[in-house]
């Protein structure tokens, strides 16, 4: 698959943005992730070529389920989705105003399935489950893991995505392994799986936490860090244009991603689970999945 990507330094500014991108989860359109995205300058983004147009139409062909009752959100007929538009190719932006990545792609299709409309709304990592608890929004869609310590705030969908952690470096400069980072610096994203991981770590010379991937890695690539250990997706990803950086080396979890719901909803917890389901059945799951990761 041939893909082009926005410069990390590019999609650390868009980000930023703040107005919610309305996404039709009607009967015959989506907004969510073109063939053909670009920035205002004329560069694609996101995945192209015939993985992604299969991808795409199905979504589009996706009508209500008849085996879904639409459940009830904060605005009648739309889903909310809180979610943090800096983490590629989970979320991130088109350069277009809009939002597009895997997890918007899957929100979208489960939002056809259910007869509703999808709503982004750019949220920052650190105060996601407060907005939901909060009733800001309705879902979370955001490369969550499913944790013990978040299952006591919210409740998680079934798992839509098993995760590991990479380490990435530089080239030159390979850690193959959570032993070889024994007495190095490491940069983590704020309370995530990465984080979680290197706590438990004896040894680590200095934890570095940073609100974003982004900008980890930035300081990765000027030598601040020794190392960067976050999902291994999302590395991969965000060095696909910073040819000194490498993942190098793998810190094996058990970690499964859900959507994040709050615990009194049980209405949209069990219509979001009836739809996952009948994605991957129907492979549509599949077919998403090989757009943003090629398998």
């Amino acid at each position: 698959m041939s893909k082009r990507w926005l410069p990390i330094f590019v999609v650390a500014i868009l980000g930023l943005m703040v107005i919610p991108l309305v996404t039709g989860c009607g009967e015959s359109t989506t907004t969510t992730a073109g063939p053909t995205s670009t920035t205002e300058s004329g560069e694609e983004v996101g995945p192209t070529g015939p993985n992604a147009e299969a991808a795409d139409q199905a979504i589009a062909a996706l009508t209500k389920s008849p085996d879904i009752e639409s459940p009830k959100t904060i605005t009648a007929g739309k889903v909310q989705a809180g979610s943090d538009t800096t983490y590629p190719p989970f979320e991130f932006s088109d350069g277009k105003g809009g939002y597009i990545g895997f997890d918007i792609d899957m929100m979208a299709a489960i939002c056809k399935k259910m007869g509703l409309e999808l709503v982004v709304v750019p949220t920052a990592w650190d105060g996601i489950i407060p907005a939901l608890v909060s009733d800001r929004f309705d879902v979370i869609i955001s490369a969550m893991s499913i944790t013990a310590e978040r299952k006591e705030q919210i409740n998680f969908t079934d798992p839509y995505y098993k995760n590991d952690l990479a380490i990435t470096t530089p080239v030159d400069k390979p850690i193959k392994n959570a032993d070889e980072l024994v007495g190095k610096v490491v940069g983590v994203q704020v309370d995530t799986t990465g984080q979680f991981a290197i706590e438990k770590i004896e040894g680590i010379k200095d934890i570095k936490k940073y609100e974003t991937i982004i900008a980890a890695l930035q300081d990765l690539q000027v030598g601040r860090t020794d190392a960067v250990v976050n999902d291994e997706p999302s590395n991969a990803y965000q060095i696909l244009n910073i040819p000194e950086l490498a993942n190098t080396g793998t810190i094996p979890v058990d970690d499964d991603y859900g959507f994040g719901i709050k615990k009194e909803n049980e209405e949209l917890l069990a219509a979001v689970n009836q739809a996952l389901k009948e994605l991957k059945e129907e492979g549509v799951y599949d077919l998403i999945r090989t757009k943003w990761f090629g398998k």
